[in-house]
């Protein structure tokens, strides 16, 4: 009898459930630090094939996630570490995408979504941080997508300046709300 009251009472309205994807363990240690510079100014992470290129396939992360009845939260984040390594002051931005999973390039505003966008300017040998953190409500536009628990997310990471290594420390996704409602409140 207790184990069908516990498991009524996990039906109810009541039940908040989140669903965390660390989008940086997708990301290959590899591709996780680096050097952008005049030559490779753009990044795109993750690259869902490992080709190097962009625009030729979805790129992103692909999610398929429980869809949320009633989706009351999601948040993202990001941060990168940053250090100006060249010999002119640089400017470098980070914005997290989303888009459906039939997206063919996440990032050109054609279906996706700038969920979050940042930038940070550097002055040559000067060490940043860049963090990206927002919790999006039903106003926000990507809402309504991210409550299908079907899409891609990505991060674009652009340079304006000379050369800065960079290193991602965090990349997430987080859902809160209710997978199903059979026991009203």
């Amino acid at each position: 009898m207790l184990a069908l009251a516990l498991v009524l009472a996990a039906c109810s309205g009541h039940t908040l459930t989140t669903v965390r994807v660390n989008v940086l363990s997708y990301i290959p240690t590899a591709s996780r630090s680096g050097q952008l510079d005049l030559t490779n100014a753009t990044l795109f992470l993750p690259d869902d094939d490992g080709d190097g290129t962009y625009g030729n396939d979805p790129d992103g992360l692909a999610l398929d996630l429980p869809s949320l009845d009633i989706l009351e939260k999601a948040r993202l984040e990001a941060r990168l570490s940053l250090k100006n390594t060249g010999s002119a002051p640089a400017s470098v931005s980070l914005e997290i995408h989303v888009a459906p999973p039939s997206d063919g390039f996440i990032y050109d505003g054609s279906e996706d979504y700038t969920v979050l966008s940042g930038s940070v300017n550097l002055n040559p040998g000067e060490e940043k941080p860049l963090e990206l953190d927002a919790t999006l409500n039903e106003a926000n536009p990507a809402f309504g997508l991210l409550k299908t628990g079907k899409f891609r997310v990505g991060l674009k990471v652009s340079l304006a300046g000379d050369t800065v290594n960079y290193t991602l420390e965090k990349a997430s996704v987080s859902l809160s709300g209710r997978l199903f409602k059979l026991i009203p409140d």
